[in-house]
């Protein structure tokens, strides 16, 4: 019983270290949640018909204007999420803490899951 418990929590912790390590993280509001640089319609509307993408890169201060520029485009106007993870991945890590907070001064949620 013992050895059950413990692989039961060695797998556990290493699920939640692989989730915490993930260069994708979940955007959730209004009751919908999506992965940044996700395929789903959803998620376009939600970022861009809104406008909240926009506002979201506004508020980000260490990404340069560029990065931004791309970020939207890839996107909003022509969508290309495995451009977008590309793009993400290459951003510093300050870059990466910087665009999530900004998500979350729009409202969003980071790594929400909501239950039922």
């Amino acid at each position: 019983m013992r050895r059950l418990f413990f692989s039961l929590l060695v797998i556990s912790a290493f699920i939640l270290l692989a989730s915490a390590c993930s260069q994708r993280f979940l955007i959730y509001k209004d009751g919908k949640a999506y992965h940044f640089a996700g395929k789903r319609e959803g998620l376009y509307k939600m970022l861009c018909e809104s406008g909240d993408f926009k506002r979201v890169l506004e508020y980000s201060i260490t990404i340069p204007s560029a990065t931004k520029s791309e970020l939207y485009a890839l996107n909003c106007v022509t969508p290309a999420p495995d451009r977008v993870q590309e793009l993400y991945v290459a951003m510093s890590v300050a870059q990466r803490k910087d665009l999530r907070e900004s998500f979350k001064k729009e409202g969003y949620a980071i790594n929400y899951f909501p239950c039922g």
